[in-house]
């Protein structure tokens, strides 16, 4: 008799403005939904753009603090910034709701949204949901109760009501194992940069990093559109569930227990393989 392992887990993804004193309210969202824990189980993905966010041109400049601009307006009022430029998503998505406004006003509405009904449609999956989580979950909370608070002035407390993980926490500590760095080093160096940080000094532990190694897809690059990301992090949360030993560790040190991660334990991680890789030989 075959026992079933089940999981329903919410994985999310946003898309927000960004070099501005409007950092973190979210002008895209998408999120995938199903068993985790069972790869024949076909998820559910939504995709949105948040309408109270793309039809305000205010909040698609780039802006700089004034007295960050030169030495001679360094007293001046914190509050006061400049706009220097505009966010290129922001043309790209006004031609995408033209596109869907030209097919008609049900196409427009199905993906162009307010911030309230879109709310609403994940109130509903949470309510189905056993767990909710994003690649680098304090990030996307934060984004989604800056959201909430800018255009309705209260937090969005239903995200609480289901306990959280980070897929960033749980990659770092699992997924970046012997076999991941074994791997690394069977890479040309052309190749190793392809799993770097943005410096190029350490290895990194990105989402898309993490999705061209449980790919083996080198050339796999992120789209940063909210409901293809969420559906590769949903991917990266399945490969973590093949080996069922972790299990039992995702239920005591990762759910409910959200947790920054350090680049140097990934450096550290990575030497402590090669210090014992050249023990081996050494002792062969």
């Amino acid at each position: 008799m075959k026992i079933e392992r089940k999981l329903n887990a919410l994985v999310l993804d946003t898309e927000t403005c960004f070099k501005s004193e409007n950092a973190n309210i979210i002008l895209e969202i998408g999120w995938t939904v199903g068993n985790v824990l069972d790869k024949t189980d076909i998820p559910t993905s939504r995709r949105y753009i948040v309408a109270d966010t793309l039809f305000n041109p205010e909040l698609h400049w780039h802006s700089q603090k004034l007295s960050a601009i030169h030495s001679e307006l360094s007293d001046a009022p914190e509050g006061l910034r400049v706009n220097y430029g505009n966010d290129m998503r922001y043309i790209k998505y006004m031609k995408e709701a033209y596109r869907l406004s030209c097919l008609g006003g049900e196409a427009l509405g199905e993906v162009v949204l307010p911030w309230a009904r879109i709310l609403d449609q994940l109130n509903k999956d949470l309510a189905m949901s056993d767990c909710i989580g994003a690649y680098n979950f304090p990030f996307d909370l934060r984004a989604i109760q800056t959201t909430t608070k800018r255009f309705h002035h209260h937090a969005y407390n239903n995200i609480y009501k289901i306990p959280h993980f980070c897929l960033m926490q749980m990659s770092a500590n699992e997924i970046v194992d012997r076999w991941y760095f074994k791997k690394i080093d069977s890479l040309t160096e052309e190749e190793k940069i392809l799993f770097k940080s943005k410096s190029g000094k350490n290895l990194g532990y990105s989402a898309e990093i993490m999705a061209r190694y449980i790919s083996e897809d080198l050339g796999y690059i992120e789209m940063h559109t909210a409901e293809e990301d969420s559906k590769i992090e949903y991917e990266i949360m399945q490969y973590y569930f093949n080996d069922k030993a972790r299990d039992d560790k995702f239920f005591s040190d990762y759910l409910g227990n959200v947790k920054a991660v350090s680049w140097t334990k990934i450096r550290d991680g990575y030497k402590n393989y090669k210090q014992n890789e050249l023990f081996k030989e050494v002792q062969k």
